[in-house]
């Protein structure tokens, strides 16, 4: 089976049982036989919310290190992943820092640029397939490369990380995480710095502090770009800001429920940022802010901005370099104090006094890190993904209070979903449907498939109504089965698992695991039962499933594969 070398689960498998709780984190355990759950049932409940499902003889794997040990491996975030780092190293994208990113893969219209100021492009006088054609022996001198090459090393390599990392529990979150404060390759500014947004600003992050992470996205140019803040500067006078959100028509911007036009853009104070912030990444639209809190939010964050490229660069730390006290810089992040809004302001009922600066920006994001609204929100939507899509109020109270405890510690919150009764209820189990990308990554780990190339099944996560990266409100996709479950994504969901499993998907190799799979004296009955053995670890579904196996003629040459297919498209399969 072209699967990963045998010796990588040993190794992980004897480092997990090596790791146990520090004195911070005490012993715990999972309550799981009072909900009349197996060990081994338990283990695949695990690996189907805390991983992209199970590989075969996970279970077993987890069952032998114990779920409690397994599970602080995984909170640890380190297992050794050669595997993984093989099939990343062919992404060039991956090994540069963000700046080079950007600087390799630059946009046409910056590329257009040059070529004009060196002399070599005259817009007037050449048709467009002429200038396409010198933009292009231009890259290839300079040694540039597309964005579509950029953005196709993104995807690819998450799809590789979800697949085949150790740390299952860690792409998870990262998946999570990158969804809450999401960002999208369809914004010109934002689009080349997503790249490092998630490796740098999430992915290090999902097992640290909330405020960490709420940080490290307000202060990346992905975000920075993405909602705007980056062009916002403090107003010459009233009425001078531009107020247009990521969520209403181009054009038009909210303000206390009305419709109106906003400034020309670049003007002013943007609020968008601060909108989003307190409305999606913190407090949530009921968390007990104004409109006026959205306005004193975004002149706080005025003058956060990202250090500029290219010829921008000298002439700021010419500026840097004349006033010191005026920027502060911190990699690709630059505060500039000369367009900061430098007025008092009252945020939530505090006072902040005139005369500030870059400290006004670190000041909100603590309170909104540390307000009980924001512990609610984050509360309910790890419960929502990880438990139920209406989840148990005694686990929302339970998450809400370790979160306080702990000023937002992400680890904590997880050893918290893990150990609550509420995780474990039979009434909320297989009740989340998985979404494309999760769909698809669980069904290429059950087959222990070798992904070749990835690309062949991003079209189809795509096909299934989740295009990666591409979502373009700030809300990101949504996360409940309402949201999935139409007629044309089922369709589609259910032909993947078909061509899936029958070889039809370029790039994929996989082995059936039947001795008899192209045996046609083997029942589809047999079949039936060590396709849903593998497919639906410790279920007891076979029954129910049976009724698929009489659209296949007994005869059939494919029988194994078209039974796996049917398994991969079916209700219970969607479901973990």
């Amino acid at each position: 089976m072209p699967s990963r070398p045998a010796a990588i689960v040993p190794i992980a498998v004897f480092l997990s049982v090596l790791l146990v709780p520090t004195e911070s984190e005490p012993r715990f355990d999972l309550p799981y036989a009072r909900a009349g759950l197996t060990n081994r049932q338990a283990a695949a409940c695990l690996l189907e919310r805390f991983a992209f499902g199970a590989r075969p003889g996970d279970i077993d794997r987890v069952v032998e290190i114990g779920l409690e040990k397994w599970l602080d491996a995984q909170l640890s975030g380190s297992l050794p992943d050669p595997e993984l780092e093989k099939r990343l190293s062919r992404f060039k994208s991956l090994s540069l820092s963000a700046r080079e990113i950007v600087n390799t893969h630059p946009r046409d219209g910056i590329v257009r640029n040059q070529m004009v100021r060196a002399g070599s492009l005259d817009l007037e006088k050449m048709d467009r397939r002429k200038i396409r054609k010198k933009m292009k022996a231009y890259r290839e001198e300079k040694g540039y490369r597309s964005l579509r090459e950029l953005n196709g090393d993104l995807m690819a390599q998450k799809l590789c990380r979800a697949v085949y990392s150790e740390n299952q529990l860690v792409e998870v979150l990262t998946d999570f995480w990158f969804n809450h404060f999401n960002v999208t390759i369809q914004d010109g500014q934002a689009r080349a710095w997503v790249l490092s947004y998630e490796r740098d600003a999430i992915r290090p992050n999902v097992l640290g502090r909330f405020r960490d992470l709420l940080g490290a996205t307000a202060r990346h140019p992905a975000m920075l770009y993405y909602l705007d803040n980056a062009q916002s500067r403090a107003s010459p006078g009233p009425g001078k800001r531009e107020n247009r959100s990521k969520n209403t028509t181009r054009g038009e911007m909210a303000v206390g429920g009305e419709m109106m036009m906003p400034e020309s853009p670049g003007r002013g104070i943007n609020e968008n940022y601060a909108r989003e912030l307190m409305e999606l990444h913190t407090l949530g639209v009921n968390g007990g802010y104004t409109q006026k809190d959205v306005v004193e939010v975004a002149r706080a964050f005025t003058g956060w901005t990202v250090f500029p490229p290219g010829r921008g660069a000298e002439r700021t730390l010419r500026q840097m370099k004349r006033r010191p006290r005026a920027f502060v810089r911190e990699g690709d992040f630059l505060f500039r104090s000369g367009v900061h809004d430098k007025r008092g302001k009252i945020i939530l009922g505090q006072k902040f006094p005139p005369g500030g600066g870059i400290e006004e920006g670190e000041r909100v994001l603590d309170m909104l890190s540390k307000h009980p609204s924001t512990a609610r929100r984050i509360s309910d939507k790890l419960a929502r993904r990880f438990v139920s899509d209406s989840p148990p109020e005694a686990l929302l109270d339970r998450l809400t209070r370790t979160f306080l405890k702990t000023d937002g510690d992400l680890r904590a919150m997880v050893r918290t979903l893990a150990a609550s009764p509420e995780f474990w209820m039979e009434a909320v189990q297989r009740t989340k449907m998985k979404s494309p990308f999760e769909l698809a990554v669980s069904a290429l780990r059950a087959l222990d498939a070798d992904v070749v190339t990835p690309r062949p099944v991003l079209q189809w996560v795509a096909r299934m109504g989740q295009p990666l990266y591409r979502h373009l409100s700030p809300t990101g996709y949504p996360d409940s089965a309402e949201a999935w479950a139409n007629a044309g994504t089922l369709v589609s969901r259910m032909n993947f698992g078909l061509r899936l499993a029958m070889g039809r998907i370029r790039g994929i190799r996989l082995t059936l695991p039947s001795q008899n799979g192209g045996d046609r004296t083997t029942s589809a009955d047999q079949i039936l039962q060590t396709c849903a053995a593998l497919l639906l670890p410790e279920r007891n579904v076979t029954t129910r499933l049976r009724q698929l196996t009489v659209m296949i003629p007994e005869t059939s040459k494919r029988k194994e594969a078209q039974i796996a297919g049917l398994i991969l498209g079916s209700p219970e399969f969607q479901y973990h």
